[in-house]
């Protein structure tokens, strides 16, 4: 059984990514962003809006209109929409940079272990 201790001993700065500095709308359903660490890219969010709920908190990006009044949420390192959508920084910075998410996994069975 995995100690617990080890849970608690992570440093979040360790695995938490840069956090985003600034986003900008390009055309359709592109954005630039920017992160702390000084990287930026690219995406394209087209696909992952095809497949949102048109009921859900995401729906509304759809409308190329709306998708375009994006904003910079500097308090939370992210971005996020008028309606309250926003988007972990840690998923946005996975995704603009190629670099693969933290796998989590062992942190939650050492938690659920206990």
């Amino acid at each position: 059984m995995p100690e617990i201790s080890r849970f608690f001993s992570i440093r979040w700065s360790e695995v938490m990514f840069p956090r985003v500095t600034s986003v900008k709308y390009l055309h359709g359903y592109v954005l630039e962003i920017t992160f702390s660490d000084r990287s930026s890219g690219r995406i394209d969010w087209r696909e992952r809006l095809g497949k949102a709920n048109p009921a859900g908190v995401f729906g509304p990006l759809r409308d190329p209109t709306f998708f375009a009044q994006v904003e910079l949420w500097a308090e939370a390192g992210t971005i996020r929409w008028p309606n309250g959508a926003d988007i972990c920084p840690d998923v946005l910075y996975s995704a603009a940079t190629g670099r693969p998410l933290p796998d989590f996994s062992e942190l939650e069975s050492v938690r659920t272990d206990s």
